[in-house]
């Protein structure tokens, strides 16, 4: 089950958000590996040229919900079609408790005819 929800239009180019909430304390993103992002269809297979890649930024420093983000083209690499994706973020964090931990935030998103 997706984390959020977005729309965008076909030919839009904008941010999309991951948010990981920490129990308690707060998280720290660590920039090493690098937050990635891979995006699925509808049948979840990778989308070409969007599997894998490195997000666009993320929080820094100690936050109670820090976020990733990727700034998606919808006709970059690939031209999507209309439907549904989901974006998964993947990162490493490091809570206050010292723990460092593998989180996957999800967003679904909704690529909307830009007819429509």
């Amino acid at each position: 089950m997706p984390d959020s929800f977005a729309r965008a239009r076909k030919g839009e180019k904008r941010p999309f958000f991951g948010t990981v909430a920490a129990e308690s304390g707060t998280l720290t993103i660590s920039a090493s590996p690098a937050p990635a992002a891979t995006l699925y269809d509808s049948s979840g297979n990778a989308v070409s040229g969007l599997s894998g890649v490195t997000a666009t930024g993320y929080d820094a420093g100690a936050q109670a919900a820090p976020r990733v983000w990727l700034d998606l083209d919808t006709t970059s690499p690939t031209a999507l079609a209309a439907g549904y994706y989901t974006l998964v973020f993947n990162l490493t964090a490091t809570g206050s408790d010292g723990i460092t931990r593998v989180l996957e935030p999800t967003v679904e998103i909704q690529v909307l005819d830009a007819r429509a």
